[in-house]
């Protein structure tokens, strides 16, 4: 059965709300972070050991809030309107396996019923597919993918 062919705009914009979901659960546990280890400070008996847990949390998760926010500023910045023949930012790429949107690493999404999986320029994958075009294969972690259709 064939993957029918998916609008990039429904892309983006499936990426770009999940996006946002993970950036407000990111803040959201900054924030709840943020409010522990203020109460920590005011408790004398709270142990020093789960207040540098804390810290050491909370300055992972600002790490990972800038990372999605630049995730956030490539999906913004993708032409959905162009029409790709190789595979490079912005391309869709339908293989016998499965559908790819290179823009920034998300995990799986479903848009209009159909499956597909973000795909970041620095991910080991894109190296593999990198400017091949509909008809060609790439192999990857011991799979190969014959590609269907790059738009």
């Amino acid at each position: 059965m064939a993957t029918p062919r998916l609008s990039k705009s429904l892309l983006r914009s499936a990426c770009l709300r999940k996006q946002d979901i993970l950036l407000t659960d990111f803040e959201q546990e900054i924030n709840r972070l943020t409010e522990e280890i203020t109460r920590g400070k005011e408790m004398p008996s709270q142990e020093q050991e789960g207040r540098t847990e804390s810290n050491e949390l909370l300055v992972r998760l600002e790490h990972e809030v800038i990372f999605a926010k630049k995730e956030q500023i490539i999906l913004e910045s993708l032409d959905v309107e162009r029409e790709f023949t190789q595979v490079e930012p912005g391309a869709v790429v339908v293989t016998e396996q499965q559908v790819f949107y290179i823009s920034s690493s998300m995990e799986k999404i479903e848009v209009d019923g159909v499956e597909f999986f973000g795909i970041s320029t620095q991910a080991p994958i894109y190296a593999a597919m990198k400017g091949r075009q509909s008809g060609d294969s790439f192999t990857y972690s011991g799979v190969t993918y014959r590609m269907l259709e790059v738009y």
